[in-house]
């Protein structure tokens, strides 16, 4: 939650400057704010319906249109991005499938044209150094965005886009803008996959190994959904939930009910390039992804899940003949390279709120293996390469389950490196996910929980609910635009669940609300849930990510303010503590637990005797400061990490983390947390943002363990 009072003057004047601008320049710029000069838009008056009628070399993607019955809408104010093919585009393509255009069918038309056009508006400048679009086309899909370079007498002398592996942007004819979006024509149809996951990795040669691992541990079939279609958004909106304005924090949210209930999966494959050379490959490797044997066959990778897995050797499970079960070492090695979520590169990781000065964007996600939890870790940052948290990692990489303690280096993990890409000429995108070459096997064995995971686990709690990924909820737009807060039509909208849309939530009372994301918010990641009552209570129960066997703190970060609630919190159904109360101001908060501010200047790294009394006073009532690591209003990227990037959380002190459980959790079973309203009177809510949940080796601060930072 941002600092909405203390800002509300500066978005009404923000509001007034950006309708002159509006007024100025047209309806509509590019989502860059640095546009190449070849990006500019040249404002024609026409809509996309007319741009497509009033130019024969589209006339055939013209008539595809029509025939969707898209038309009337793209003739309508909007925000559209077309890829648009030329006609001897789509000539192509019908005659690769030996057809006349009039013997498309009204389906197929539709595919096409749905697959053309995303609802959001792209420049081709905003296509630099992504992988993936993060909005979705109107067929539900992202699509993959490959810098391509254009070459003439053997010299490079210009940069195109290939959208999906499909569509070649024709540069010269790009960036074209209507009045309701903008147009880039497209020299090869724009093709999204109707194809599963597993089907698509099965066309992939270079991962048969792994391909057949997933066939005989019946993986495969776990990752075929698509779609809940019994989900009906529109019932929801006209009946138990209907969507509007709803107050949260200090202000009115108009929150949408999602279009969709999507299903997805992502998997990490390792080559059989790799697998063939392992043990020359990982030889020089530190941790968990040693092995002195070659991988040729299953069988092989097998022998291999059995050495980071041997529990259970010698019981009935245990063997090549029993695969499928999940107990089996195999089925345990492949299934944790896989999540039950669409895990677009982009987006396994954020920015927003992260001062990469000090860490690095870090996730935890459940994976595909039973009670199991992978750590996604995206290293980069301007000075990171003299950061004491790189070690020998490589920077501008996504490492799966890295591990390095600057305070004790003989422990380093190397982790794996996630490829965004597949190889050329292969499809990525599968109708129900996604998936990437890694340089090295990952597992949940032993060594890696005694190393990876021995660590401080803050988790945001949008990487919880796999449907959050799969129906694209969370938005890439963090610009704060003051006419979009608590607007319908938001750039970054918040939303409102019904009861059963999340499998691992059970909601028996009250509304569950996401506000999605701003830059100025109290919140790590820029986002934030909440609980809120129209009677006066609410009841939510979630499952935690399983961590290894031992004790533990968990904490809650949130923002105390006024219009909060007050809740019992229960692990595992049994309650923890007295309820918390986070209706105080944070001023108030302040000063009953005698929270300190140590300025603006980051006087804390300074680690005066002061502020380590202080730390241990909060810390013996079960109070932390907000984490130095994040910073309010920063969406740094990786080239921006000057300390003046936004606030220091810490030294605000609506940005708190609150114990609420110390003590032992199991690695054979789900945990799940609990949290009921005691008073939720009137506009009350209850904020949850992220958990953290702290082996006890790292919270100890009195001799009892090493101590933890302040990032």
């Amino acid at each position: 939650m941002y600092n909405r009072l203390s800002i509300m003057n500066t978005f009404k004047k923000y509001i007034a400057a950006a309708l002159i601008a509006v007024m100025a320049v047209g309806p509509f710029t590019s989502c860059s704010d640095d546009i190449p000069s070849d990006s500019y838009y040249t404002f024609k008056g026409e809509m996309l319906s007319d741009y497509l009628r009033n130019r024969p070399e589209f006339s055939d993607f013209a008539t595809i249109v029509q025939r969707a019955g898209k038309m009337d809408l793209l003739s309508t104010y909007g925000r559209y991005t077309c890829f648009a093919p030329t006609n001897d585009a789509v000539q192509a393509y019908l005659s690769q499938r030996n057809i006349s255009l009039s013997q498309l069918s009204d389906r197929d038309c539709d595919t096409i044209a749905s697959t053309a056009i995303v609802e959001y508006i792209y420049g081709t400048s905003d296509f630099i150094g992504v992988n993936f679009l993060g909005r979705t086309n109107m067929l539900g899909r992202n699509l993959s965005v490959e810098a391509s370079p254009v070459i003439e007498n053997g010299d490079t002398i210009n940069t195109t886009y290939r959208i999906n592996r499909t569509g070649l942007v024709i540069m010269s004819m790009a960036n074209d803008s209507v009045e309701n979006g903008i147009v880039h024509p497209v020299s090869e149809l724009v093709v999204a996959s109707n194809l599963t996951l597993p089907t698509v990795m099965a066309e992939d040669p270079n991962i048969s190994i792994f391909n057949t691992c997933l066939a005989l541990t019946g993986l495969d079939k776990e990752m075929l959904r698509i779609e809940d279609t019994s989900y009906d958004p529109e019932y929801w909106r006209r009946g138990p939930l209907k969507e509007g304005q709803r107050f949260s924090g200090a202000q009115w949210d108009y929150c949408h009910v999602p279009e969709s209930r999507r299903y997805g999966y992502t998997a990490f494959a390792v080559p059989d390039s790799i697998l063939n050379n392992y043990a020359d490959i990982t030889r020089s490797d530190k941790g968990q992804n040693t092995y002195d044997k070659n991988i040729m066959t299953w069988e092989d990778l097998y022998d291999y899940a059995c050495t980071v897995y041997p529990e259970g050797a010698g019981q009935e499970y245990y063997d090549k003949e029993h695969l499928t079960d999940p107990r089996n070492p195999l089925y345990r090695l492949i299934g944790y390279h896989l999540l039950n979520r669409k895990g677009l590169y982009d987006k396994l990781y954020t920015y927003v709120s992260i001062y990469t000065g000090d860490i690095y964007p870090t996730e935890w996600y459940t994976t595909m293996a039973p009670l199991s939890t992978i750590k996604v870790e995206m290293v980069n940052g301007k000075y990171a390469s003299s950061n004491t948290f790189t070690g020998s990692a490589e920077i501008g990489n996504m490492y799966l389950n890295r591990h390095y303690d600057p305070n004790n280096p003989s422990t380093e993990q190397r982790g794996a490196i996630v490829n965004p890409k597949v190889a050329d000429g292969l499809t990525q995108l599968a109708v129900n996910g996604v998936y990437y070459y890694i340089d090295r096997l990952v597992n949940f064995g032993e060594q890696t929980q005694q190393t990876v995971f021995n660590t401080r686990m803050r988790m945001d709690l949008y990487t919880f609910w796999p449907e959050m990924m799969n129906n694209d909820l969370r938005s890439e737009d963090c610009s704060d635009n003051g006419a979009d807060i608590g607007d319908k039509d938001s750039r970054s909208p918040c939303y409102v669940f019904p009861n059963n849309y999340f499998d691992e939530i059970s909601l028996d009372d009250g509304e569950f609300l996401y506000q999605n994301v701003r830059c100025t918010y109290w919140s790590y990641e820029g986002d934030e849930f909440n609980l809120r009552s129209n009677t006066n209570s609410f009841d939510m129960t979630f499952n935690l990510p399983t961590v290894p066997d031992g004790d533990y703190q968990i904490r809650l970060g949130f923002a105390p303010m006024d219009p909060r609630a007050v809740a019992q919190i229960y692990l595992d159904g049994m309650p923890q503590g007295i309820p918390l109360d986070m209706r105080s101001e944070g001023t108030g908060l302040r000063d009953r637990i005698g929270w300190i501010d140590f300025g603006s200047s980051d006087r804390w790294r300074n680690n005066s005797e002061e502020w380590i009394q202080n730390k241990k006073d909060l810390h013996n009532q079960g109070w932390y400061h907000g984490p130095g690591g994040v910073r309010q209003g920063t969406y740094t990227k990786a080239w921006d990490v000057s300390l003046s990037c936004g606030s220091f959380v810490g030294n605000d002190c609506h940005t708190m983390r609150r114990v609420i459980y110390q003590g032992h959790l199991s690695d054979t079973q789900v945990h799940t947390m609990r949290i009921k309203s005691v008073y939720a009177a009137g506009t009350a809510h209850l904020m949850i943002d992220y958990l953290e949940i702290v082996p006890k080796s790292i919270y100890g601060v009195d001799g009892d363990g090493r101590g933890e930072d302040d990032l």
